[in-house]
């Protein structure tokens, strides 16, 4: 099989055999590039490459569309008939599978009191395919470590910039260099852990807390694990930028990622600027964007405390 189409053994049975049949007579080239797949109830069936959305089309050439009933069933498949086993993941909005692909989706959510219990007539399945770039962080690694430091960082991009590829890739090669690294892996992204298993490599030296909250994962990190390097995904509350403090008093990196599309956007959010203030952040590696996923913009190095001072590499 292709490399770029292993995700078919893993998605298919999930999508069912109409469903497979008309997506797997997109071009070769498509399916091989494919990030997302997303099922409307109503609407249309849609493939997502690059930062392009492809209609699938049935055999007629009309825009292949689903009932809520056929959308129920691809959901009730992925939670393998018994959807109450289901209900943590299914209140957060998304399900890990086999493979590392994270299945999102969303219908009615049901509240108690001001917290979402659980969520019924799914009107939207949305599977994101997971796939390991080896070396995708080759193009930064020199500027994350010189003469055995490790340096904080923020890989910024939008949405589908690379950010996550980049981050598992990292941890990978800073693990096999000697390394402890800790993954809290609070959305299951990075790792893509499967029934306690990650599902991509990762190093021989990383600690993966899965499915903690970025605050909870890093304390939990520096309690037990002693590492010398934490990686997570997106830095936003206070609770997060809290606890990236906390690593830098005890001495330990942090690289996270943040969604922005330019420095002003990054700046103008104040944890972002408050984790500059307190000199937690060293570096910020801006990528291109959806257009050129884990392709790097432009890498700056923070002088601390001194914003106008910045020293930026355009790397274009």
């Amino acid at each position: 099989m292709i490399d770029g189409l292993k995700w078919q053994n893993e998605i298919y049975p999930y999508l069912g055999q109409k469903l497979s049949r008309y997506i797997e007579k997109l071009p070769t080239s498509t399916l091989c590039n494919i990030s997302e797949i997303r099922l409307r109830a109503g609407g249309a069936v849609s493939v997502t490459v690059g930062n392009k959305n492809i209609i699938v089309h049935n055999e007629n050439n009309e825009p292949l569309t689903l009932s809520l009933s056929e959308n129920t069933e691809v959901f009730t498949r992925l939670c393998g008939g018994t959807v109450f086993k289901y209900e943590n993941q299914i209140k957060n909005g998304y399900i890990t599978i086999q493979g590392g692909h994270r299945v999102g989706f969303c219908g009615t959510a049901v509240y108690e009191g001001d917290k979402i219990v659980t969520v019924k007539d799914i009107t939207t399945v949305t599977f994101r395919i997971s796939r390991q770039i080896k070396n995708a962080a080759r193009e930064i690694i020199g500027n994350i470590i010189n003469n055995d430091k490790i340096y904080s960082a923020l890989i910024v991009s939008e949405p589908c910039g690379g950010k996550t590829t980049i981050l598992s890739d990292l941890a990978r090669l800073i693990s096999n260099m000697g390394k402890r690294c800790a993954v809290v892996d609070e959305r299951g992204e990075i790792c893509s852990v499967f029934d306690g298993v990650a599902q991509k490599e990762i190093g021989n030296l990383t600690d993966i807390l899965n499915g903690y909250s970025k605050g909870d994962g890093m304390m939990t990190a520096l309690r037990c694990l002693s590492p010398q390097l934490i990686i997570c995904d997106e830095i936003g509350s206070r609770a997060d930028t809290d606890a990236m403090l906390e690593a830098m008093n005890a001495g330990v990196p942090v690289i996270a990622t943040a969604h922005a599309t330019n420095e002003d956007d990054l700046l103008g959010r104040p944890q972002i600027e408050r984790l500059i203030d307190y000199g937690a952040v060293d570096k910020i590696f801006f990528l291109q964007g959806n257009a050129n996923p884990g392709v790097l913009r432009k890498v700056i190095t923070v002088n601390r405390y001194d914003e106008d001072s910045w020293n930026s590499d355009d790397s274009n």
